[in-house]
């Protein structure tokens, strides 16, 4: 069997080095680019860390997307603003591959447009993975990865496929009948946590327990997101042990209550001190001055709020601000009190919006 990871980047480099790891047999290919993909390509291995010593696995690596022509499955987990030139340099070598989509962002109908939908496999990961250098990638925080069929599809050979192969990696993977609620829920999830990149703060630590920012961006935010699905008759799941859309606005209100949300907050830090931080791919572009994902995510809300003749301000603001950031190129982020008052100013400035 040959699988390909098309975009082989955190999350494909460390789906394609687990499945090598634990199934030397399978004939495992990365396709990447830029530094990290060179440094794979030259040494002949990626460096897999995680709740495991770390793992040196040998690979092969390419730039060459023609080489993928004989795969039995491809994983694409390339950038959402690359998908279309990705799937269009790929569909000549596809033959009946299996195709299978686990990235941020709803891209779905740009696949289909290149694929036929019962070789369309589309996958949501509540992993969290990073490049800790060139060629090294670290599983931050280990979750569940959801599989399904593209809305209208059946369940049929392709999910099974899927299915079988990543659960090779030994990470935890299902198949699950609403995939695209599942995409939608880390949609909003992406978009409040992008939010946080805009000054460089630890997703919870930092933002979410900080209650200006919370108070300022979260509540609102996840308000209007929240507001946007339910008008657009999106109908929500989460992954098991992730974060649900609706959960989390929970929480944001009982973290204001004067006696629970104290006790929320201490133990909140007491155990998130001890884990990882999540880092998120906007962090890590802005980080390095490459292209964003900021207008397939919290700009993906935008357009669907239009669509719907109404406003999604708070989503506009973040997309505003992260391409103020692209235009500096420098690598610099706004301090945390200067994006507490852009929101604080919007909110202070807004009217005239329809309720959640």
């Amino acid at each position: 069997m040959k699988v390909t990871v098309l975009g082989a980047g955190a999350i494909g480099s460390m789906f394609g080095g687990l499945i090598k790891h634990h199934a030397a047999e399978i004939d495992v290919l990365l396709i990447g680019r830029g530094d990290h993909g060179r440094a794979i390509h030259d040494s002949g291995e990626v460096v897999l860390e995680g709740p495991w010593p770390a793992r040196r696995v040998a690979i092969r690596c390419t730039e060459d997307v023609a080489q993928l022509a004989g795969s039995d499955v491809v994983l694409l987990t390339v950038k959402s603003q690359a998908t279309e030139a990705a799937i269009r340099a790929a569909a000549p070598y596809l033959g009946q591959a299996a195709l299978v989509s686990i990235q941020n962002g709803i891209n779905g109908p740009k696949l289909l447009e290149f694929v036929a939908a019962d070789r369309l496999v589309l996958g949501m990961t509540a992993t969290n993975m990073a490049i800790l250098k060139p060629g090294n990638v670290s599983l931050q925080l280990d979750g569940a990865t959801l599989l399904g069929t593209p809305p209208g599809q059946q369940a049929g050979a392709s999910l099974d496929q899927a299915v079988t192969v990543l659960r090779k990696s030994g990470l935890q993977v299902r198949a699950h009948s609403n995939i695209v609620g599942a995409q939608y829920n880390k949609l909003a999830i992406n978009a409040l946590g992008y939010a946080s990149c805009l000054s460089a703060s630890r997703f919870i630590l930092e933002a979410v327990l900080h209650p200006p920012w919370r108070r300022a961006l979260a509540v609102p935010l996840l308000d209007e997101c929240a507001a946007v699905f339910q008008a657009a008759g999106v109908s929500l799941e989460k992954a098991p042990g992730a974060p649900g859309l609706h959960s989390f606005r929970r929480l944001l209100k009982w973290l204001e209550r004067p006696l629970v949300g104290p006790l929320l907050d201490r133990f909140g830090r007491r155990v998130l001190a001890r884990r990882k931080p999540i880092v998120f791919s906007l962090y890590q572009d802005l980080l390095r001055s490459k292209p964003t994902e900021i207008d397939s995510i919290n700009g993906e809300i935008v357009r669907m709020a239009r669509q719907q003749g109404r406003d999604a301000p708070y989503n506009a603001l973040v997309v505003d601000l992260v391409h103020q950031l692209q235009q500096r190129g420098d690598g610099t982020f706004f301090s945390r009190e200067f994006v507490i008052e852009q929101f604080s100013s919007l909110a202070a400035n807004k009217s005239g919006q329809p309720a959640v």
